[in-house]
């Protein structure tokens, strides 16, 4: 048995504490885990047992750095749970940053892809080719984008149907304008209409939902700037400002 088995056989008692390990009870975590372009087999486990790992570490770690005169017992219980929660909330919180770094390089580029398979299906490549093709260019503004078209080729290549292909494309990445973008695809091929008309009113779309996105997030500036101004710029420049004028105050007071 190698040593890879041997530590499979030690973590799954401790995955089975955060969840269960069976085909059904791990399907949408491993779909989350295909989001943040984790692959490999054992992602699952190792995420739930390292969930069960941090939540059992973290208070054993308070317990030996409290003070020699502890706070009282409920103080006591209440650090133990919360720093337990803690830990084991963490994973999910770095996964969900993974899965939204992931999805936000895919959403950037993804006009930039359908503008590529534009122009290659109007040069005269098939869909597969041109797929192929734009994953080669794409590789420069996303990597993960390119990642996907590389599985979504090698699919294709191993006999799955465009369809099937494409579909298993947008659930890996779980994006909602490439499921519209996948979409349009399938039903192009199945009524027959001309790949690169649709494909063009795709990229004007997700050109406009892009540029909202962008002024959306332009229009928030001035209420996201709003609390660090007041608590952490307006008070030193009061302090600047009415300081000086207070100390001459309290002189003449003084006097």
């Amino acid at each position: 048995m190698t040593l890879t088995q041997h530590l499979m056989q030690v973590l799954t008692p401790l995955g089975r504490l955060s969840g269960s390990l069976e085909t059904g009870g791990t399907s949408v975590l491993r779909l989350r885990f295909f989001n943040a372009g984790l692959r490999f087999q054992q992602g699952p486990l190792l995420y739930l047992a390292t969930k069960s790992i941090l939540a059992l570490m973290f208070p054993m770690l308070l317990w030996a750095v409290l003070p020699s005169h502890p706070p009282p017992l409920w103080v006591r219980w209440a650090l133990l749970i919360g720093v337990s929660a803690m830990g084991y909330m963490l994973p999910n919180m770095v996964l969900r940053i993974l899965i939204m770094r992931r999805q936000a390089s895919i959403a950037r580029a993804l006009p930039e892809l359908v503008d590529l398979l534009v122009l290659c299906v109007e040069a005269g490549l098939s869909l597969e080719q041109a797929l192929t093709r734009a994953g080669h260019e794409i590789i420069l503004q996303s990597r993960p984008l390119a990642d996907e078209l590389h599985w979504v080729s090698a699919e294709l290549k191993a006999g799955s149907t465009r369809a099937r292909a494409l579909r298993h494309w947008a659930m890996r990445v779980g994006l909602e304008p490439l499921d519209s973008l996948v979409t349009l695809l399938v039903q192009a091929e199945r009524f027959g209409t001309r790949i690169a008309d649709a494909l063009r009113a795709q990229s004007n779309h997700l050109r406009m939902r892009q540029r909202q996105i962008v002024e959306t997030a332009a229009a928030q500036v001035g209420l996201k700037l709003l609390f660090p101004l007041i608590f952490c710029l307006f008070p030193g420049l009061l302090l600047v400002l009415v300081g000086p004028a207070f100390i001459s105050l309290m002189h003449v007071l003084a006097a």
